[in-house]
């Protein structure tokens, strides 16, 4: 068994800079992703991004460095590397025995992760029983606790992503807890519980487990939004951490389709069977990131399998009615080359009711203005602890 990193390794560990690694946008963020984390060098991810034109090369690529990876006994990489290829592995294709290789890849990379994370004596792991499925919970305590840090992740992450950050907070004095909720890494893959805007519910079952109050709240990417829904009815989370916001998911995508936006959508909206529909449900299957991207809408919401269906669902998760509803100290992070979080000062000014607010836009000149600030992810944590530390003694 081994100890966690000290602070000061955990900060000094994450490189700067955002990179043209690929041509691809897509694959570019994820890219600069596991840079930004430390998990590859800048070279190695040249290579990668040049070799990796098409989604199939990218899947097929990872596969290998991670199956090289695990022969060496490099067991993060390793799991980094099979995470990699399923992420963007298709959710509904099936192999010729009739199993799913999104489904394989993922128990692939849980088992390798599981091998890595067991190493660490002061970070444990339980299955919280709680309606019909189980939520799974990682938390390291501190030695001499300060405060609790409760954090989860959003659309598509796993949470064991996120592991690494956990020294991080208790070398710093913080009880830390990472889970998955409905929709999310094993509830998802495991149980088959989708994706509800609910999520009081599930963060509240966490805070019972352990008997937690007075804590701070961070939802990582679309857990932005779902951070500040739990967060708007239930009062024993006193600090929101918004990283970053999502103020309107709906609106969001259809800003980062480009074209396809505004009264456009509006129009279609209740009309799942007009010629529109069936139009852009055959040109987004004709491509294979919009494919993905549809894929894994279906697969992580409910009850949804057109386009129609996806559009129309996604308009639930917004900050906007709930917003009033949020007493607490809020931290809103925002990047500004970053489309998903196009409406930060409407967030800012929706939270009405906070007892304080505060807004953080990253720029390009701190190398930390896309999506959940990868190219500075020290410049991010610090921003986080630092504003967690003031209000938690404040």
């Amino acid at each position: 068994m081994i100890k966690s990193k000290t602070y000061e390794k955990i900060i000094g560990s994450f490189p700067v800079g955002y990179f043209d690694f690929s041509n691809i946008e897509a694959m570019n963020y994820q890219l600069n992703r596991y840079y930004s984390f430390g998990l590859f060098d800048r070279d190695e991810l040249y290579s990668i991004g040049q070799k990796a034109d098409s989604f199939e090369k990218w899947i097929k690529i990872f596969t290998e460095l991670g199956e090289k990876a695990e022969a060496e006994g490099n067991i993060l990489r390793a799991a980094t590397c099979i995470r990699a290829a399923h992420f963007y592995t298709l959710s509904d294709v099936k192999d010729t025995s009739g199993k799913s290789p999104k489904s394989k890849l993922y128990e692939r990379c849980r088992s390798l992760y599981d091998r890595y994370y067991a190493q660490f004596e002061d970070l444990e792991y339980v299955s919280i029983p709680f309606d019909e499925y189980a939520i799974p919970v990682y938390f390291s305590k501190a030695a001499d606790p300060k405060g609790t840090i409760v954090l989860h992740g959003g659309y598509d992450s796993l949470i064991q992503e996120f592991l690494g950050l956990y020294s991080y907070f208790t070398a710093l004095g913080y009880d830390v807890y990472f889970f998955e909720g409905p929709g999310q890494g094993e509830v998802l893959m495991r149980h088959d519980v989708r994706m509800t805007e609910k999520w009081e519910d599930c963060t509240g079952a966490v805070l019972d487990y352990f008997g937690l109050d007075d804590v701070t709240l961070i939802g990582v990417s679309l857990g932005g939004y779902l951070a500040a829904r739990a967060a708007a009815f239930d009062k024993r989370i006193t600090r929101l951490v918004m990283f970053d916001l999502i103020y309107d998911f709906y609106g969001a995508v259809i800003g980062k389709i480009g074209k396809l936006k505004g009264k456009f959508f509006d129009c279609m909206t209740g009309h799942p069977h007009s010629f529109i529909w069936k139009y852009l449900d055959k040109k987004l299957d004709e491509n294979y990131f919009t494919k993905w991207l549809m894929g894994q809408g279906y697969s992580i919401y409910k009850d949804v399998h057109t386009p129609c269906e996806y559009f129309n669902y996604i308009r639930r998760f917004n900050a906007r009615d709930i917003s009033k509803l949020i007493t607490q100290d809020t931290l809103v992070l925002a990047g500004e080359s970053d489309l998903y979080t196009i409406y930060y000062d409407e967030q800012l000014k929706a939270l009405t009711n906070a007892k304080s607010v505060t807004g953080r836009l990253f720029t390009k000149e701190e190398n930390a203005d896309h999506h959940c600030q990868v190219g500075n992810i020290g410049l991010l944590l610090k921003t986080i602890t630092d504003w967690t530390e003031e209000k938690t003694n404040g």
